[in-house]
Formats: C-alpha cells, structure tokens, sequence
C-alpha cells in the first residue's frame, strides 16, 4: 500500500544530533559543507527524490546545475549569483533551481532545507 510520507523539520529520530560528513559540491570556491542528507522518498523512473538536508556555511561555483530541485529553506539562507541577478533565499521560503542553471550558490550561514530533485 503507497501512503503519504511525513516530513519532519528535524529530520528522521537522530539525524538532527548525527556526525556532520563532507558533502558532495560542484566547484568549490570558499568553505567546506559539512552536514547530512536524509532521503525519506526514491524513485528511480523517473528519477525523484525528496528529503531533508543541512550543510555548514559554503560557497560553490555551477557551470550547470544537474537536475531540476525545488527547495523550501526551514532555516539560514541562500544567495544565489549569476549574470545580472542575485536573489536570496531565507527560512520560510520556497524557490525552484533548474536544472542548467549557472552561477554561484553562497550560503553564508548554516542552512537547513526540504528537496525535491528531478533529474
């Protein structure tokens, strides 16, 4: 039986108080994110995947951005760079990055955020 998949602002029982590991980045330019991933739903076709991630402050460069990923940020922020733009993104926010997109991803402060990634 399929049934609805509950999401928790603090993850899974223990994620919030598990070890910090290095996070996978595009170009690295300033930091190193250091957090976790929790993936609470996969499918592989199409591939979907939706969950709960935390990262340490960072910044990193995309030539183009691997998949389309709506993201809704529970706390801290993002500033997203590019040709003629820069946007920023805070707690209780929700915005869609596509996927080609160029430009930088700077998070000047802890963050924590709900995914949803089509690739």
């Amino acid at each position: 039986m399929t049934k609805p998949i509950r999401f928790s602002a603090t993850g899974p029982k223990g994620w919030m108080e598990a070890a910090d590991v290095a996070l996978e980045t595009a170009k690295l330019i300033e930091g190193q994110p250091l957090g976790q991933d929790h993936v609470y739903f996969r499918r592989d076709r199409p591939g979907v995947r939706a969950g709960i991630w935390r990262s340490t402050p960072y910044t990193e460069w995309y030539d183009s951005y691997p998949c389309d990923e709506f993201m809704y940020v529970i706390e801290g922020h993002v500033i997203l760079e590019g040709e003629g733009f820069s946007e920023r993104f805070g707690a209780g926010e929700a915005f869609l990055l596509p996927r080609g997109y160029r430009g930088f991803w700077r998070q000047p402060v802890a963050m924590l955020k709900y995914y949803v990634i089509v690739e």
